[in-house]
């Protein structure tokens, strides 16, 4: 299962890429001019400035528009966006930056408290990141289901996300977290070698590709959360009918009984 939600993940891309390379093409192409003016705007001594920081705020609400127009594609199909992609950002796009901006500050909040509370117990410095990312990447996958569905307007919150992922646990964490660590570090890890090394010896302005290599991975991320998404929806309604089938079928029944009444009536 976990082999073919991956496989599938991979291969949604590739049967996809064209109506794919469209919809992100103008938000990847802000990306590029955003970086570009960040690196400019910001002095040369300095690891980042105000300038810089508006800059990548921007870009985090470009990065949102990609990962909704990918998730749209990969669910409800090519049709869901604009040939050229999610232009305006709208309430939805509103709830996802805000369940976004949620999970970051919680999941920071957690571990600097976390790693501060095992290292006051006598645990290593190692040790105590290690154990609480495990930790704070299962809180990360519980909850990242509602990302998916905010892209395709559905309403889930946190705790709904829990409630779905209770029983596919591992499965998530697997798909969520694993495969795109892995998927990060041999792919993200290999590419970033080859353009550091092109910035450093032709012209440090190719550490732009760098923005197209976390488009490309950004977009193989979204396509295993997607996958898990879809699974886990389609595994639950076949356990758990939905509340508008059993609701018809109530109505039915009262329907036949009041026929049946109704006949009763007449002899």
């Amino acid at each position: 299962m976990y082999k073919n939600l991956v496989m599938k993940s991979i291969k949604d891309i590739f049967d996809n890429y064209e109506s794919i390379g469209r919809a992100i093409l103008i938000p990847t192409i802000l990306l590029l001019i955003l970086n570009f003016a960040s690196t400019s705007f910001t002095p040369v001594d300095q690891r980042f400035s105000i300038a810089s920081i508006f800059f990548v705020f921007l870009s985090i609400l470009v990065d949102i528009v990609i990962l909704i127009s990918v998730h749209r594609i990969l669910i409800l199909g090519d049709e869901s966006v604009p040939k050229w992609g999610i232009q305006k950002f709208e309430q939805r796009e509103f709830n996802f930056f805000l369940k976004y901006l949620t999970v970051a500050i919680v999941f920071i909040v957690f571990v600097v408290l976390v790693t501060a509370l095992f290292q006051a117990i006598g645990i290593s410095i190692f040790a105590s990141i290690f154990l609480t990312l495990l930790v704070g990447a299962i809180y990360l996958s519980r909850v990242s289901l509602v990302f998916p569905a905010i892209a395709v307007d559905t309403k889930m919150s946190f705790k709904e996300s829990f409630e779905y992922t209770k029983e596919f646990k591992l499965l998530v964490f697997i798909t969520v977290v694993i495969f795109p660590v892995l998927f990060s570090v041999v792919i993200g890890g290999f590419y970033t070698l080859i353009i550091t090394a092109l910035a450093s010896s032709i012209s440090s302005h190719l550490s732009l590709l760098m923005v197209l290599l976390n488009v490309a991975i950004s977009v193989f991320l979204v396509s295993a959360l997607s996958n898990t998404y879809i699974y886990i929806s389609e595994t639950l309604s076949q356990q758990h009918p939905r509340q508008d089938d059993n609701y018809e079928e109530e109505r039915d029944e009262e329907d036949e009984d009041d026929i049946v009444d109704e006949n009763k009536d007449k002899e």
